[in-house]
């Protein structure tokens, strides 16, 4: 297990605010949508792909992230990515033109990739098995706070002082956490940093069946999710003829979906029967997404259908990623940065397919795409990856 100058509950707090950070600049264009698509000239369904652009390159660094951070320790990666992050974010408040903040999105993607692998990956170096549940189950409801409090933030700071200001903000703060990562993080950690190591961990992975039914899953779900959060603000603006600053209320409540299902996927984390009660989460959530987007009585039934699907859905993310380090063993890393480049996919078709969906039949068609997501992922997640579970806790128990 690491070790650190710092307590572990203090760690998990950094980790948590890190994943605070990174969640709202992947995903604060949202409220932004509207006023950049008549800054540049653009459609909404146009300047939603900046939210998928970025998931390509988080994506693609992701599937590497995990493995060097089994060889050259955590800590190190963490830093790297949150420098990229940084220069990403502030080079985005200065953009000229829809070309160059899409490339200086790409570039928050290259960062952005290394940091929940390596933060849930310390959570498993720090607890034991029977406690990694709950502590990541906090670091993961910190995605739901970037929901809830970080994306309505977003949507007052543009309202404040136009769309360039919000960078500028989270620049700052990405910054300071920063040197607290820098103080705080583990030090002592494995480096070998040897290529036959990296293939190992690949290979530890990449040869389980149940590791790809898990992340087809979970990458069905998130793309379900997206489709609903991503094109929220929008609609609210749209449905509702509200403008960014009136949406940063109902942003906030469907956001505390988030945290309730971080929460209590943490305690489903520990249940033997955790891939039966996802696949009922994953079929209430495409549910109300559906709902959410083609019953247009008020703004807060939106909310609170929004709040549901948040809830629903995102409680898999903690059971997701304690069912894969249980099965990585020492290959936490890689096994959760695949489970990142799964995360990444899901946003990609999420952003991408719910913007094909706006434009073929405006935002009913979107609710429907996230149904047939979520219920994909229900299948999967019922008649493949339960049969493994059962497998191996039965193996656990011999």
């Amino acid at each position: 297990m690491a070790t650190s100058q710092w307590s572990p509950p203090v760690v998990v707090v950094l980790l948590a605010a890190t994943i605070f950070l990174n969640m709202t600049s992947a995903m604060m264009l949202g409220p932004l949508l509207v006023e950049l698509s008549q800054y540049f000239h653009t459609t909404v369904a146009l300047t939603g792909q900046l939210t998928a652009a970025s998931a390509i390159t988080w994506a693609l660094t992701a599937y590497l992230a995990g493995p060097l951070s089994d060889m050259y320790g955590r800590r190190l990666m963490m830093l790297i990515g949150l420098i990229l992050i940084i220069v990403g974010t502030f080079s985005s408040a200065l953009a000229w033109s829809y070309s160059a903040l899409l490339a200086f999105r790409l570039l928050m993607g290259f960062g952005a990739a290394m940091i929940p692998p390596n933060c849930i990956a310390t959570v498993a170096d720090l607890y034991p098995p029977e406690r990694r549940g709950k502590a990541m189950g906090w670091v993961i409801s910190a995605t739901g706070l970037g929901m809830a409090f970080g994306i309505p933030l977003v949507a007052l700071l543009t309202a404040v002082g136009g769309w360039r200001f919000p960078f500028y903000v989270l620049g700052l703060l990405l910054l300071i956490l920063w040197g607290f990562l820098w103080m705080g993080l583990p030090r002592v950690q494995s480096a070998t940093g040897d290529t036959a190591t990296f293939v190992s961990h690949l290979k530890v992975v990449s040869t389980q069946r149940v590791f790809w039914y898990i992340l087809i899953a979970n990458g069905l779900q998130v793309m379900a999710y997206i489709g609903m959060s991503g094109y929220l603000a929008a609609y609210l603006i749209q449905s509702y003829r509200m403008d960014a600053g009136d949406t940063a209320l109902p942003l906030s409540l469907a956001g505390l979906g988030v945290i309730a299902g971080g929460l209590v996927g943490g305690r489903v984390a520990d249940r033997s029967d955790r891939a039966s009660v996802l696949t009922c989460t994953f079929l209430g959530g495409g549910l109300a997404a559906a709902l959410a987007f083609t019953l247009p009585f008020s703004p807060w039934l939106t909310v609170v259908f929004a709040f549901a699907v948040s809830g629903l859905l995102l409680l898999a993310w903690p059971v997701a990623a304690v069912m894969l380090t249980d099965f990585a063993g020492d290959s936490r890393a890689t096994a959760t940065g695949l489970f990142a480049v799964s995360n990444q996919m899901g946003i990609l078709g999420g952003a991408s397919l719910g913007g094909v969906m706006l434009s073929l039949g405006r935002f009913p068609l979107v609710g429907l795409f996230c149904l047939a997501m979520a219920v994909f992922a229900a299948g999967i997640m019922q008649y493949k990856v339960r049969g493994a579970e059962e497998v191996r806790q039965r193996s656990a128990l011999s």
